[in-house]
């Protein structure tokens, strides 16, 4: 199996096929890896799952970012960074690399930049909230709507000096 095979193998569910994309931080999302060209970039697997990729002053990439999504999981080990709600993820990365506690965005974004990854969410969300008077009085649609945010909705990997 090449390594790109294995940084973008297939899990197969019931009724749908979803995607692992293999997380390296500070170097790849599935077979998208920093340092690639656009055109690069375009040719590979995960591409067609719609990243977000930002290229520096040699047309290189140097930010690689994925939204979450029923197609695919974001996958560090065994971690799901987009499906394990943020509460119980962040300690378990926090060991891995500390984060930045200085962050202005702190519970809505989570910069891990000794390793290069950063997770984002709108909302900071907590199972804790979900125990407040001002959820409970919402529509149960809307409460679903809220619940989203107990998990991260996006994981990206970037290169050193890219947030300096």
């Amino acid at each position: 199996m090449t390594t790109a095979k294995r940084m973008y193998h297939f899990y197969f569910g019931e009724e749908n096929m979803m995607k692992h994309l293999t997380v390296e931080p500070g170097q790849s999302i599935g077979d998208i890896r920093l340092g690639m060209t656009q055109n690069e970039v375009e040719q590979t697997d995960a591409f067609s799952l719609d990243p977000k990729v930002e290229y520096d002053a040699q047309g290189k990439a140097q930010f690689i970012e994925f939204y979450e999504s029923d197609e695919f999981k974001c996958m560090l080990g065994k971690l799901d960074l987009l499906g394990t709600e943020a509460d119980v993820l962040i300690p378990q990365l926090d060991e891995i690399s500390p984060y930045d506690r200085e962050d202005p965005e702190l519970g809505c974004s989570f910069q891990f930049d000794q390793i290069g990854l950063i997770l984002w969410r709108p909302v900071p969300m907590t199972r804790q909230d979900m125990q407040e008077k001002w959820f409970l009085e919402m529509p149960p649609e809307n409460q679903q709507d809220e619940m989203k945010h107990l998990c991260f909705s996006t994981a990206a990997v970037y290169a050193k000096g890219y947030y300096d």
